[in-house]
């Protein structure tokens, strides 16, 4: 699937009538997917939270915690066939734009080791690795360290 610039991309903050396109698309993306209740508690203790939707589909969402001095990235998704097109940029942006406008110093998040495709996008927007969680994520071999990274405001 090719996706023009010139495309509609509706970016708009997640709220509850999101949750079942949200859950199902963390379902598609993830073998170790978060609950639907901790996606449904992010959004109703108002977290950060944004969604993407391309002719009214879903296909892609961002939850963070924006706050001063340190914003924290928590989950960032792209649907599979809409990966390289610039939409989990565009996410990343969003909050770093929001983490500015709060005076937020920093932000910070975690990323498996394993995903070298998510690294590429963090270190194309400067993003540094700070430190290594041992043992952070669950994984087909029980546990995957994750990269701690940050990007100073």
């Amino acid at each position: 699937m090719s996706v023009r610039k010139s495309d509609l991309y509706n970016f708009i903050p997640m709220n509850i009538k999101d949750l079942n396109k949200v859950y199902d698309l963390e379902l598609e993306s993830y073998s170790f997917p978060w609950t639907k209740e901790i996606i449904r508690d992010c959004i109703l203790y108002k977290y950060d939270s944004f969604a993407v939707f391309f002719n009214e589909n879903l296909v892609g969402y961002v939850i963070a915690k924006i706050t001063y001095p340190e914003t924290h990235i928590l989950n960032l998704t792209v649907k599979k066939n809409f990966r390289k097109k610039g939409i989990g940029k565009s996410l990343i942006e969003l909050i770093i734009s929001e983490a500015r406008l709060r005076n937020s110093e920093n932000i910070i998040l975690e990323v498996r080791i394993s995903n070298i495709e998510a690294q590429s996008l963090y270190k194309k927007l400067d993003f540094q690795i700070i430190g290594t969680r041992t043992n952070y994520y669950e994984s087909e071999n029980s546990r995957e360290d994750a990269y701690v990274l940050k990007l100073d405001l």
